[in-house]
């Protein structure tokens, strides 16, 4: 088993701590750190801030841009051997794992836990995607104004659990009484937390002391939540 921080939400400044914890893991002086931007279609002002920002952090940074790039099946085994740490971005979660799978990226990076070839981080889209299934607002991405929140599927299950993204902001708290549709228990994460995993030990941490995550269960006929304990980093 490998090494997986998935970060609820954040921007680059209030994360900072917990990407330097996730270069930490690396266990490497100036980590080769690859950025997947599929869930923003590759923006380009996303891939400038992650660049800026891990390079600050004293990591070398590339990208792997499905969307706006051509590679072969060679080359993108190529950019992730090069990689200490993969950073998944967020955005469209449905999108990107319907991308992922075009290239058969899902197998490669859940290859690369298993082996515990590199670190496996992201944020948003990029934490939901280590589990069974997300909480996400991909049909906001789809249909313009119409704010839906669902049940993104289908993904890597690395983590036999239903994960729910930015769990303080307005409208994620449907998540609750949503996990009627899924037999089993649901982790339910605050902005500036992050669920980390290292080589079998599960384990939460923050980067603000006020947030919270939760694991809520839906059983017989009523909401179970309680809340995590957070290790100091």
């Amino acid at each position: 088993m490998g090494r997986i921080v998935a970060i609820a939400g954040g921007d680059l400044l209030s994360t900072r701590q917990l990407n330097a914890y996730t270069i930490k893991l690396s266990n490497k002086r100036t980590p080769n750190v690859l950025f997947i931007g599929t869930a923003s279609h590759d923006a380009e002002g996303y891939i400038e801030s992650i660049t800026k920002e891990y390079a600050f952090l004293g990591c070398n940074v590339k990208s792997l841009c499905l969307m706006t790039d051509s590679y072969s099946g060679h080359e993108i085994d190529t950019l992730l051997s090069w990689a200490d740490i993969v950073y998944v971005g967020g955005g469209d979660t449905v999108f990107m794992m319907q991308t992922w799978k075009k290239f058969a990226l899902d197998e490669k990076l859940k290859r690369i836990y298993e082996q515990d070839l590199a670190v496996l981080t992201g944020i948003s889209a990029g934490a939901v995607c280590w589990f069974n299934c997300g909480y996400s607002d991909s049909e906001s991405f789809q249909n313009g104004e119409n704010w839906n929140y669902c049940w993104a599927n289908d993904m890597l299950d690395i983590f036999h659990m239903a994960y729910c993204p930015h769990y303080n902001e307005e409208g994620r708290d449907t998540f609750d009484t949503m996990l009627v549709q899924k037999d089993m228990i649901g982790l339910a994460m605050e902005n500036n937390t992050a669920f980390v995993c290292h080589c079998g030990n599960q384990y939460f941490i923050r980067s603000t002391p006020a947030a919270n995550a939760f694991f809520v269960q839906y059983k017989d006929g009523m909401i179970e939540k309680q809340g995590v304990t957070f290790e100091d980093i």
